[in-house]
């Protein structure tokens, strides 16, 4: 099979998205396909490489994604956290509809190494059950998604790793480049930092994105959100004391939906007596080669995690569901991480405990995301042999 139709996350302004759909389009270019069709909702969209199309996202380009798909080999649901409902309760039967629309020009569309759960709510786990018996075949990226999927059907959700163990970095001296054109001194200590708004406990019935644009932006879980970030000050800031460090802010969601650059902000505003930066990479390859250059990388986001994994740097996260669980054990690492909404007066104290913990016992994370990376391209080349059958 040669010609590939992508469909993914919010690969636009999301850098973890973005990550995933580089290497999927990059191993399947090395894996023989000829023909690789994304889409996007930018006016002038960033191909990654191995891409040769891009197709308009929005009902503007539903006749050509379906043309598409139709004239395709492949259609590929391609990883990201698609099948949840943390914040909203129309993304899961929004993805049902899509596949069921997709299913109609192309009956070779699968989902592979999708995130999934929490689904917490009814209609969820019906749509999720759908989605399933729709599909040729799925796989998830985690224990935690194949749990969360499996409740909802009795067909097999076999595991494959996230896409995004498989990127490969920009060099390193581009890297030391770009940390330089921040004012950053080489050779000196850095701890990043990605930081990020978190869901509420159940998802309402409208998209984030679409309540910013109808003027209605969520304000709940601001007043915990500032108390968090004094917290992770209290924490961070004599850290980067004690080893003579500079703090880097490398928020991943760029959209003003998710606003990661406004709260990396607020932190900024509450670090005294320590350099700190913050670094904008739309480039997923730039930004592992950049979390390459990091003593230890603290994230609330998953996908800062597996890219600074790769790299060999300690990582501690900072999670609100159970992927950050379902990474670490992915990497058979222990889990270093602090739960977002069960966060108290100890975090400072716990958190520096984690960090010290994770530059003291790192030997063979490389190692162990080099063989994440490596199954999951032999499963997405695996994709193009021919055409798929469930296994019963």
């Amino acid at each position: 099979m040669t010609k590939i139709l992508i469909i993914g996350g919010d690969s636009d302004y999301n850098l973890g998205d973005a990550a995933i759909l580089a290497a999927l389009c990059s191993r399947f270019a090395a894996s023989g396909a000829t023909s690789i069709t994304v889409t996007s909702s930018l006016v002038e969209p960033r191909l990654p490489a191995g891409a040769t199309a891009v197709i308009r996202r929005g009902l503007g380009g539903t006749a050509a994604l379906m043309r598409t798909a139709h004239a395709s080999d492949l259609v590929v649901i391609g990883g990201g956290g698609l099948l949840q409902d943390d914040d909203s309760r129309v993304k899961m039967p929004y993805w049902a509809s899509r596949v069921a629309a997709l299913k109609l020009a192309n009956e070779n569309i699968v989902g592979h190494s999708v995130g999934a759960g929490p689904l917490r709510h009814p209609e969820s786990r019906i749509a999720a059950r759908y989605t399933c018996h729709a599909l040729a075949s799925i796989t998830v990226r985690d224990a935690f998604a194949q749990s969360e999927l499996q409740a909802c059907t009795n067909l097999p959700i076999a595991i494959v790793p996230d896409p995004a163990f498989m990127l490969n970095p920009a060099d390193a001296a581009t890297a030391d480049r770009f940390l330089a054109s921040l004012g950053l001194q080489a050779g000196r200590p850095i701890i990043g930092l990605a930081l990020r708004k978190w869901f509420h406990t159940r998802g309402g019935f409208v998209p984030s994105r679409v309540r910013l644009a109808m003027g209605m932006r969520n304000e709940s879980g601001r007043a915990a959100l500032s108390q968090l970030l004094e917290r992770l000050a209290a924490a961070i800031v004599p850290l980067a004391t004690r080893m003579n460090a500079s703090i880097l802010l490398l928020p991943t969601y760029s959209a003003p939906y998710e606003y990661d650059v406004e709260v990396c902000r607020q932190f900024a505003q509450l670090v005294k007596n320590s350099e700190v930066r913050m670094a904008c990479i739309l480039d997923p390859t730039l930004y592992k080669a950049v979390t390459g250059r990091l003593s230890v990388l603290v994230s609330s986001r998953m996908h800062p995690l597996i890219l600074a994994a790769g790299m060999g740097t300690p990582i501690v996260g900072l999670a609100y569901n159970g992927k950050f669980g379902g990474m670490f054990d992915m990497l058979g690492i222990p889990q270093r991480m602090l739960w977002l909404e069960e966060t108290g007066a100890d975090l400072p104290v716990k958190l520096q405990s984690l960090v010290t913990a994770a530059i003291q016992s790192n030997e063979g994370l490389a190692q162990s995301a080099a063989r994440l990376g490596e199954l999951v391209g032999t499963k997405t080349s695996a994709l193009l042999d021919g055409p798929l059958a469930r296994a019963a």
